[in-house]
């Protein structure tokens, strides 16, 4: 009778260890867009790349004060598309804050940035107004980084 309640202890000890935490989210980025803008209101100008699954990069552009404005669309290479997608995993993991930045004591003349992505079981978005050091989770910071240097990389008509 030891035998066999030691033997079932163990199995249960076994099986609990072995055991892993599913969170129910089932990552799905077969299909997904990200929406990445900068714009002034006051200056009446913005920049808006939207990047598709495929590697796709749709950019509308308006310059500020002018009649001005471009449409383009230009690929992402598979290395560039491949991080995108590694980092867009790990922004899907958290929630994100609706906005960063826009504190008190800033200045309010100068361009926001608006982000938001879309796959097949999640969507989220924020906007950014030049938030403190350490502000933003490091998953959102990552993502950001990685798609504003792809698409100052990738389009070749962007005024820096």
């Amino acid at each position: 009778m030891k035998k066999i309640n030691l033997l079932i202890i163990v199995i249960l000890l076994l099986g609990c260890i072995n055991c892993r935490k599913d969170d129910g989210l089932n990552i799905d980025l077969n299909t997904y867009s990200i929406l990445w803008e900068e714009s002034s209101a006051w200056a009446d100008s913005y920049y808006t790349a939207t990047i598709d699954q495929e590697g796709k990069i749709e950019v509308q552009e308006k310059y500020g004060l002018s009649n001005q404005y471009r449409e383009s669309e230009f690929q992402i290479s598979a290395e560039d598309l491949a991080l995108i997608k590694e980092k867009l995993k790990d922004l899907v993991l958290i929630d994100i804050s609706d906005s960063y930045g826009f504190h008190d004591n800033a200045a309010k003349d100068l361009p926001t940035t608006k982000m938001r992505y879309i796959s097949t079981n999640k969507s989220d978005s924020t906007y950014l107004y030049y938030p403190n050091e350490n502000e933003l989770p490091d998953e959102l910071e990552i993502f950001l980084q990685v798609i504003y240097e792809t698409i100052s990389k990738t389009d070749t008509l962007l005024r820096k």
